[in-house]
């Protein structure tokens, strides 16, 4: 399985393994999982260096996923053609290395809704969760799936370590390291019963009026930063636009001013009467319906948790004043020792995500008829799309806010102060990205640019390959089908950069590099990754997803085909020289490491250069994700000195039905020499796993202070009052309905 750097560049051509696709909900408690020495059969123990616990974490369907096998929980959740694979409960993976052994210890991250999510399907049909896209929601509002991200903390160097799973769509939860059991939401939701300072806002003022369920939608950073030197942990809680969701509500907003300036050339202010002023009246209406449309609900708040019950609070403005709005997501943020870092991550959240209008019944007879006139397949579900959805912001937007503005404390939730952020912009997207904490010499930020790469577009069972004209055409989009829900593949090549940002100059370093292995949509690691923040990064840790061509999808190739830093020609006279032509041949999903190397000058400032000194591609048809770093235990604490562990997912070769899954361990400073050891088990299924952490030991929290009844109760009772006074029969069962399953949740919540 050796594979040396010149021939990691390229794989032959692959299917992508149907094995992400199935996940199982299975449960363990301390699973041995067998461990192999390399790419053989032959069983051996872990050598002592690798010592601690990681933790994985990632989506696993929902209770009533369709089921594949039943002894072992191992559903597919994305069955439907529609919904995404990232739309699950979180399944929490932590495997610990003891005496040469590793063992496996998973969990189903139960959040309240979750909870209310298999209440109802078990005996409260009125009450069902459904699937909307990458949500998942019902009378009673939408789960909180803690799916995402692991961020390790403590206030203080004596304290253990403590654990937190956040995700874009909803609140934070810590959970118990221990028992992989959520155990409280950092801070309380919309309506509770609880300090003021204490509550997240929900991600637009009009949903929150008109839906008031108990399960608030709100949106947050999924990856908060938080401080070891200070104490403090950072995230937002961020208000979206309607118009923020959809490019046509978008446009016809802003088509109202001009609208309005053309019908005012027919009522001169001069004119007089009764009908040029109610001309005037209505064409002064139009322009503040286009105002409240393009601005109302657009909020971004930067919070700081300090062990206390009560947030920080600040509302961020640009320099001119105008509040910041985000366009896409805050996916991320870092704080550094003098500044907070956020970018506008290219993880758009839009309508066609929000609500699949393509499911309807409605859009399913129209699209009969058409397609019986026509007879061109899935045209409806095309033309709906396209009115919903948009390509992502090609450029990355960063706001830098000094941390010399955040002196003291906020106690005003409803009126909090401002902090201002200073907007610098740099060609090329991106999604995920690390700072060094020294900011003495400029900011540094290190990035991969995932060129109109999308991750936000998924496969549904109505698309079609991007290869119109392969004979083979029948066969790519019957497996392209067959992978509903997986993310669709990029349309051009990524770039490894490193920018050093000097905010007092408003300028900026630039280092860019690429290798032929620079496709899909990379994630990192490196050494004391979430457990400090080192001061400057020397080796980061990139896996790229490669390039397939079952996950080439026309709506994307179109949807990007204008991408203002296109590299490579989508189609072209010379296919081998074309994205299509590329991704028929296959790039291999890959692992590298990034050197940086750092000179500093009086005259120059701070100058990075870039290097991938190490590479391993994985086998064809394999495919890794998650990477984590493992520090060797004795080690000389090097960046390099240490393990990283991969989850991976491929088909048996044996037999290309049967499904397969293994944890990966490399030595952190040979990756091309393959993996060292794998983790197996014919028990596990682990499906697609997204972001990781280690920690060198594990205690439980301290007891927490939170009530889930002051959290919940008052949205609970306003809705069951309003449901006991209606004459309806299925109204007044409603009412006890949501007063039995909510006094259940309130039972089994951190059990």
């Amino acid at each position: 399985m050796e594979t040396s750097v010149a021939e990691a560049t390229i794989s032959a051509p692959a299917h992508f393994p149907k094995s992400v696709l199935t996940v199982s909900r299975q449960e363990f408690d301390q699973l041995v999982l067998t461990v192999k020495k390399g790419d053989s059969d032959e069983e051996v123990s872990l050598e002592p260096g690798l010592h601690g616990y990681v933790f994985i974490v990632g989506p696993a369907g929902s209770v009533d996923s369709p089921v594949v096998d039943v002894a072992k929980k191992i559903i597919q959740p994305t069955q439907d053609g529609f919904t995404p694979l990232y739309n699950g409960d979180g399944l929490l993976q932590r495997i610990g290395f003891e005496e040469g052994q590793a063992r496996l210890t998973t969990r189903i991250a139960r959040t309240p809704s979750c909870i209310a999510d298999e209440l109802s399907d078990e005996k409260y049909p009125l009450l069902k969760f459904k699937n909307l896209g990458i949500t998942r929601a019902s009378t009673l509002g939408v789960t909180t799936q803690l799916s995402v991200t692991l961020t390790p903390f403590r206030f203080a160097e004596t304290d253990p370590y403590r654990l937190m799973v956040s995700v874009d769509m909803g609140r934070p939860y810590e959970v118990n390291p221990v028992t992989l059991v959520p155990v409280q939401p950092i801070g309380y939701g919309e309506g509770a019963k609880a300090p003021e300072t204490f509550i997240w806002k929900g991600v637009n003022p009009l949903i929150s009026w008109l839906t008031k369920a108990p399960f608030s939608l709100s949106m947050s950073t999924a990856h908060p930063s938080f401080d070891f030197d200070t104490g403090e942990l950072f995230t937002t809680n961020l208000g979206r636009s309607l118009t923020s969701f959809s490019p046509w509500l978008r446009r016809l907003a802003t088509k109202f001013p001009d609208t309005a300036q053309k019908l005012a050339r027919t009522a001169h202010p001069e004119q007089q009467g009764f009908v040029p002023w109610l001309l005037r009246l209505f064409l002064k209406l139009i322009e503040w319906i286009a105002g409240w449309l393009l601005g109302f609900g657009d909020r971004v708040e930067l919070l700081r948790w300090r062990d206390t019950d009560h947030f920080d609070r600040w509302k961020v403005v640009l320099s001119d004043g105008k509040p910041l709005k985000i366009q896409q997501t805050l996916h991320q943020l870092w704080a550094t020792r003098n500044h907070i870092v956020l970018i506008d991550t290219a993880f758009k959240v839009s309508a066609d995500q929000l609500f699949l209008f393509e499911k309807s019944a409605l859009v399913e007879e129209v699209e009969k008829l058409i397609r019986n006139l026509t007879h061109e397949p899935q045209v409806t579900n095309t033309l709906i799309r396209n009115l919903t959805d948009e390509p992502q912001i090609a450029e990355t937007l960063i706001y830098v806010i000094r941390r010399d503005q955040l002196e003291g404390t906020t106690t005003d939730p409803k009126h909090p102060p401002t902090v201002t952020a200073q907007l610098i912009k740099v060609p090329r997207e991106t999604a995920h990205y690390i700072v060094d904490y020294n900011d003495s010499n400029g900011i540094v930020l290190h990035t991969v640019h995932s060129c109109a790469t999308d991750a936000s577009e998924i496969i549904r069972k109505f698309d079609d390959t991007a290869y119109q004209n392969d004979p083979q055409r029948d066969a790519i989009n019957h497996r392209m089908r067959s992978l509903s829900g997986m993310i669709a593949n990029g349309t051009d090549m990524d770039w490894i950069g490193s920018y050093v940002i000097d905010p007092a100059k408003n300028t900026v370093k630039t280092c860019l590099i690429q290798q032929d292995f620079c496709w899909g949509n990379p994630v990192y690691a490196y050494r004391n990754m979430t457990l400090e923040q080192p001061d400057h990064l020397d080796d980061i840790y990139w896996i790229f997803f490669g390039a397939w061509e079952d996950l080439m999808t026309q709506h994307v190739t179109e949807l990007y085909e204008k991408y203002s830093y296109r590299q490579i020609q989508i189609k072209g006279p010379d296919p081998d020289n074309t994205v299509l032509g590329i991704t028929q041949t296959g790039r291999a999903n890959t692992l590298c490491r990034v050197h940086i190397e750092r000179h500093l000058t009086e005259s120059e400032g701070l100058g990075l250069k870039l290097t991938t000194p190490d590479v391993y591609a994985f086998p064809p048809g394999y495919f890794a994700n998650s990477p984590q770093f493992i520090p060797r235990q004795g080690g000389d604490g090097s960046a390099t000195d240490g393990y990283l562990l991969c989850v991976v997912l491929f088909q048996s070769p044996e037999d290309a039905a049967q499904d397969c899954s293994e944890y990966w361990l490399f030595d952190a400073a040979n990756l091309q020499k393959g993996p060292k050891y794998r983790l197996c088990s014919d028990q596990i299924k682990m499906g697609f796993s997204i972001h990781t952490t280690w920690l060198p030991k594990v205690k439980p929290p301290p007891p927490a202070s939170y009530s889930i009844q002051n959290d919940f109760e008052p949205a609970v009772t306003t809705m069951v009052n309003k449901y006991q006074k209606s004459s309806s029969p299925e109204k007044q069962q409603l009412a006890r309905d949501i007063r039995a399953l909510f006094d259940t949740v309130y039972a089994r919540f951190g059990q």
